[in-house]
């Protein structure tokens, strides 16, 4: 029972001298972090790193509208929705057949259609 009180007194010891320690290193560190953003040479390249960023994303953004687009379109002609941009078309005769038990034709139904701005 005496080494267990002995060595939970020493690791309390220990880490209060530790965290002492590790503070001002830290305090240290972050100084030393904050003169290097604060640096106009560095706030240039985070200020071109950013507009990279951005360029990319929006040509990203771009293909992706890109082949949502003809993705959408590939499903429009196989359901027998047409290829134009309206609602959805007059559906045709509802494609293949399909489920045997449709009243409508899968080109007829309501669509829901996202802003593209």
């Amino acid at each position: 029972m005496k080494g267990k009180v002995l060595f939970l007194v020493a690791g309390t010891a220990g880490y209060v001298l530790g965290a002492r320690a590790g503070r001002e290193r830290y305090e240290q560190i972050s100084a030393a972090a904050s003169r290097a953003w604060g640096n106009p040479k560095v706030q240039q390249k985070v200020g071109d790193l950013e507009g990279k960023a951005t360029d990319a994303a929006k040509q990203a953004g771009a293909v992706a509208q890109e082949k949502v687009g003809a993705a959408a379109g590939s499903v429009r002609s196989k359901v027998g929705g047409g290829s134009g941009d309206g609602d959805g078309g007059d559906g045709g005769d509802g494609g293949d057949g399909g489920d045997g038990g449709s009243e409508q034709p899968l080109g007829d139904q309501h669509h829901t259609r996202m802003p593209t701005d």
